[in-house]
């Protein structure tokens, strides 16, 4: 069952500001999302699988497709791998955290080494066979 949410309400089929869509099956996946809902005292971020993203999502314009690399849609605005990851980073913690260092580094470099990890993640971290379950007080951040 789909929640409704806040940003929803005006527009049925708007997503939320912060929407990071993810791979549910991927435990690196799972345990990136487990960080920032412990981090995100503001509860700005919602989370979709990409198993069960709505299909409000456009994916024609994608640079690679959902089950390859996180996506972080904010404002209705796609960034997926090392781009993803430095901009919820920068929206959760702001532009002086030390992980916006990474912007230094080359794009093709960052998103090369992205590449290699999402390639072996189940390999290194972990599948699930099930997508997460989100607890109670986790429920309304989940969309699809």
């Amino acid at each position: 069952m789909q929640k409704t949410l806040k940003s929803q309400q005006k527009n049925k089929t708007s997503l939320p500001d912060h929407l990071i869509v993810f791979d549910g099956q991927c435990a690196l996946c799972n345990r990136f999302v487990q960080y920032i809902l412990r981090k995100d005292a503001k509860e700005i971020f919602y989370f979709s699988s990409f198993q069960g993203l709505t299909t409000d999502v456009d994916q024609s314009k994608l640079e690679a497709p959902l089950y390859q690399s996180v996506a972080y849609f904010k404002q209705q605005v796609c960034s997926q791998k090392s781009t993803a990851v430095l901009k919820i980073y920068k929206t959760l913690f702001g532009p002086f955290h030390w992980s916006q260092l990474g912007w230094i580094i080359p794009r093709f470099i960052r998103d090369g080494a992205y590449d290699i990890v999402a390639k072996y993640r189940y390999r290194w971290f972990g599948k699930y066979e099930r997508c997460m379950i989100p607890t109670t007080n986790q429920e309304k951040r989940f969309i699809g």
